[in-house]
């Protein structure tokens, strides 16, 4: 499927917002591609698609799920709104024609992310969160020169900001989220540790 036609597709399943959105993804995971040395087009191709299904009904998510053999955490069957990058990833190869394992992967974890991600899962992940048209939210001008400078801190300042916002409005929060945090903060303290 070529990029108009995915274009077009999108602009029916998602708000107006929500396509800038997707856009603007695209735009930031190409920039960090190229300054990381990934594969710009698979990061062009899962920025686009990485809320093909963010606009689905809260209360269809997790059906759509059970539907397809999605497999989801007690946290995810809690805030089902967090099932949108496994349903993503599910609706990128069905409706989308794309088979590649790294940019699924990248669409699955771009909202908590996961221990060990792949270099286009943090570009995806970091994108998401950096891009454009993104309103303005604490710390934001430092996380984005952060992402062009050192992509794993930029990780671990967006989801320290994420936990402590979850934990600031009490919301639930996914226990992969805090698995994330916590790999990649014991990955930068080895890290530092052994340039001793």
């Amino acid at each position: 499927m070529t990029r108009d036609e995915m274009i077009k597709r999108l602009k029916k399943k998602l708000t107006d917002k929500r396509f800038v959105h997707s856009i603007g993804v695209e735009y930031t995971a190409a920039n960090l591609a190229y300054v990381y040395g990934a594969d710009v087009r698979k990061a062009r191709i899962a920025g686009l698609l990485h809320d093909c299904a963010k606009c689905i009904p809260t209360e269809e998510k997790l059906k759509k799920c059970i539907k397809n053999g999605i497999p989801y955490s007690p946290s995810e069957e809690a805030n089902p709104d967090l099932l949108h990058g496994k349903l993503g990833a599910f609706y990128a190869k069905e409706k989308y024609e794309i088979d590649d394992p790294d940019i699924l992967s990248a669409i699955t974890w771009h909202t908590t992310g996961r221990p060990g991600m792949t270099l286009l899962d943090k570009i995806i992940f970091v994108a998401d969160y950096i891009e454009p048209n993104r309103r303005m939210i604490k710390e934001l001008p430092e996380i984005r020169k952060e992402a062009f400078q050192d992509i794993d801190k930029c990780i671990i300042h967006i989801l320290k900001n994420t936990l402590e916002y979850l934990k600031d409005k009490d919301f639930a929060i996914d226990e992969t989220t805090e698995e994330t945090y916590y790999f990649y903060v014991d990955s930068k303290v080895m890290e530092e540790i052994s340039e001793f």
